[in-house]
């Protein structure tokens, strides 16, 4: 299983990269904190309605420690067939 962090860079790379692995027809795990939580959840919805049939995902929120803090957490757990063009 792939996994790919989130972090500040432009959602269409993150997007590719999600299409280029799930072209290879494994899962992919999508992983963010802190204030990229909301970009991951966009990703998702984003390969969800343009990209793929029958997804299946699953979420896993938490937290962890981070510079003397809790920062909250999400994976996403991906994987579907590709729309065909």
């Amino acid at each position: 299983m792939e996994e790919i962090y989130i972090g500040n860079k432009d959602i269409s790379r993150y997007i590719s990269a999600c299409f280029y692995s799930l072209r290879k027809d494994q899962d992919i795990k999508i992983v963010a904190r802190g204030n990229n939580i909301k970009r991951a959840i966009d990703i998702l919805a984003i390969l969800i309605r343009d990209y793929l049939e029958d997804p299946k995902y699953s979420i896993t929120v938490g937290s962890e420690p981070f510079e003397k803090r809790n920062v909250s957490t999400i994976e996403i757990t991906l994987s579907g067939t590709r729309k065909k063009d």
